[in-house]
């Protein structure tokens, strides 16, 4: 990184870097002041010894993001951090924006309803150092409030895998809920999230994807830990089930096969649809989350036959 950055603030004020940052922490938030608040807790709280900066970019400007910022400058005033507001509404336009601002070697992704321990830069750091690689990626764990059902925690569809530190991963298991990335990769993959998911989620996988086609390497970090809440809303059957189509679509759109292939991946997700959505049927009475699970399957089956056609919705 060259020795000398200026980025501009919303607030109209230019800030100057003389010297080289390690990391941007990177959220973007979307009417969530009270969890962007316990997010920022946590940032404040970490135990890295590099130089770092966190950068907010609200995509509401009217929902509170902006006091949570202000109340975190107060309450932590050795945190370096940023607060901007992109206008445009989609996930794309405001990760977009954060890369814009971003002044660090390496960029840290985190989400607005998770909160990291205390050593999460550290040991994603740490990771990177030993393993040289271009992204690293950790565990983000479902905290489930109190008064929620039993089916979402005992189904497991909220859990995503977890592999030993070191472990090489591939971009099916690439997500911007908990990364570090080299800036490198995310400016020179201009604009690196596609707009054309701004409104419907994928982004970060389609941009991973974009990475790990022109040869770049990731790897896992277990120790680097972050807490996802679980609100109530995504506690629902329906919402599950669209969420599970719509990650689906995605993965099968963006991969290119031969018309035969495609007529072959759209007769095998028909009967992965028909056959897991009855034995969810037959499940269901006697254990709604294992059903549940065999729902979720039949909806990935399901997602192969949509992706071919123009079937667009938005996800945010």
């Amino acid at each position: 990184m060259n020795p000398s950055f200026q980025k501009s603030s919303t607030e109209g004020q230019s800030v100057d870097y003389f010297g080289s940052l390690a990391v941007s922490v990177c959220v973007c938030t979307y009417r969530r002041p009270y969890l962007l608040a316990m997010l920022l807790d946590s940032l404040a709280a970490q135990n890295f010894g590099e130089p770092f900066e966190v950068i907010v970019v609200d995509n509401d400007s009217a929902d509170g993001g902006a006091e949570a910022f202000e109340s975190a400058k107060k309450q932590h005033p050795e945190l370096n951090i940023r607060y901007a507001v992109e206008s445009q509404k989609g996930i794309s336009f405001a990760r977009n924006t954060a890369v814009s601002l971003a002044a660090g070697d390496f960029l840290a992704w985190i989400d607005d309803d998770e909160t990291a321990v205390e050593n999460w830069l550290t040991s994603l750091w740490k990771t990177r150092l030993q393993c040289d690689a271009d992204a690293v990626f950790g565990p983000v764990v479902p905290v489930f409030p109190k008064g929620s059902p039993s089916w979402p925690r005992r189904s497991g569809i909220f859990e995503r895998p977890r592999h030993l530190t070191g472990t090489r991963i591939d971009a099916r298991e690439a997500r911007t809920g908990n990364a570090l990335v080299k800036a490198s990769w995310l400016r020179t993959l201009a604009p690196p999230f596609d707009i054309r998911f701004a409104n419907t989620g994928g982004e970060d996988y389609d941009f991973f994807a974009r990475m790990e086609n022109q040869g770049a390497r990731f790897e896992w970090c277990d120790e680097a830990e972050v807490f996802e809440m679980v609100p109530f809303e995504r506690q629902r059957l329906g919402w599950v089930l669209e969420r599970r189509l719509r990650g689906s679509v995605h993965y099968w759109r963006s991969r290119s096969v031969s018309r035969g292939r495609m007529t072959i991946r759209v007769s095998t997700g028909g009967v992965v649809f028909v056959v897991f959505c009855l034995a969810g049927i037959i499940a269901a009475p006697f254990s709604f989350h294992r059903a549940v699970r065999l729902w979720c399957r039949a909806m990935g089956g399901l997602g192969r036959a949509v992706a071919i056609t123009g079937l667009r919705w938005r996800g945010y």
